[in-house]
């Protein structure tokens, strides 16, 4: 059931209850009483004066009270206020006033509005509170929080600036060294593998840009399982059999560059076995031996390669690559291969970059 109150007639001084008045004029906010009819204030608080600087007798009609509204807030105040004055509808109104000495400051007003049996509109009372303190705190947290995704914004900047300079931009200037020293035109794998490299640096730049929006997966389980349905459908069709081992939670979860990192690795790393190694058998391993760190390991039984001969050809650009990658989040890549076997290992730190 709503509790009814009953509503207070009348603020004036002359009503014989003293005692009200008294507590009124005590208290810090204004308070006020406005005749509907004649649109004039029959009572207002002698605190006008401690706040705006005017005295009560220069405080007449709503219209001293719409002039003293800031310009900006006057039309959107008084209309808003009119309308919920006309429809008995008590409200609260924040704006700026002005005060006896051409300053401004805020206020918030509460309005209750009296109405006769009919429903019509009778008068007005309320309070006017100083908020210039709390406005003030609002405008400095809005500048802090200004300031702080201006900050982020510059970090992206300088960050993407940094990846693209120390990634791409160095690997292009060597290759550019590469096709200008070289006295041999490039072969077309040669090439392949050049485009390869900045395909993979830009992927490394978008996902360090990307992070701040990744959420790392809450389980091991959770992370892997998107990559295992995809590759899985592929190995099954090339009659390949892959084994997954991974534990069913995080002793600590990698911070997302890291579980970015991790993520194109398993993806390169598997596209490369499906591409050349003409395998049987796949095994891919994650285990944290301590709770600082995570092991990846993935195993085939195809034809192998010489690692140092493709390095040396220039052809290891994936392999340049996805160690940058791994070292870039806190981690050592180790590539072992001959025929019959190669081994691909990534042990990373865990929280080593946030």
């Amino acid at each position: 059931m709503l509790e009814v109150r009953p509503r207070l007639r009348t603020l004036e001084p002359d009503t014989g209850n003293r005692l009200y008045q008294t507590l009124l004029e005590s208290t810090l906010a204004i308070p006020f009483k406005i005749d509907w009819a004649s649109q004039k204030y029959s009572y207002i608080g002698p605190q006008i004066a401690d706040l705006l600087g005017w005295s009560p007798e220069s405080w007449e009609t709503v219209n001293d009270w719409a002039e003293r509204i800031h310009p900006d807030e006057r039309e959107q105040t008084v209309s808003r206020c009119v309308e919920l004055c006309l429809a008995g509808v008590d409200h609260e109104a924040e704006y700026r006033a002005l005060t006896s000495d051409n300053r401004f400051v805020w206020v918030r007003e509460v309005v209750h509005v009296l109405c006769d049996e009919q429903g019509q509109t009778t008068a007005l009372i309320g309070f006017t509170f100083d908020i210039t303190e709390q406005k003030k705190s609002e405008q400095l947290r809005a500048e802090l929080e200004a300031q702080k995704l201006s900050n982020a914004r510059l970090q992206e900047r300088l960050r993407l600036t940094h990846d693209l300079h120390d990634g791409l931009g160095g690997e292009l200037v060597h290759m550019i060294a590469s096709v200008e020293q070289g006295s041999e035109a490039l072969t077309r794998p040669q090439v392949l593998s050049m485009l390869k490299l900045i395909r993979n640096d830009l992927r490394q730049s978008i996902d360090n840009n990307a992070s701040a929006q990744v959420r790392v997966p809450a389980t091991p389980q959770e992370w892997l399982a998107p990559l295992r349905r995809r590759f899985n459908d592929l190995f099954e069709a090339l009659g390949v059999r892959c084994d997954w081992q991974f534990p069913q939670s995080w002793s600590q979860p990698p911070n997302a560059l890291q579980y970015l990192a991790l993520t194109r690795l398993i993806e390169e790393a598997l596209t490369n076995v499906i591409k050349h190694s003409q395998a049987r058998h796949v095994r891919l391993s994650l285990l944290q031996p301590q709770a600082q760190e995570l092991l990846l390991e993935i195993e085939d039984d195809g034809v192998g390669f010489d690692v140092q001969a493709v390095e040396a050809s220039g052809l290891g650009v994936g392999m340049r690559s996805m160690a940058v990658r791994i070292a870039r989040v806190g981690g050592l890549l180790g590539i072992e291969s001959s025929p019959g076997r190669t081994a691909l290992t990534a042990r990373v730190v865990l929280g080593a970059e946030d």
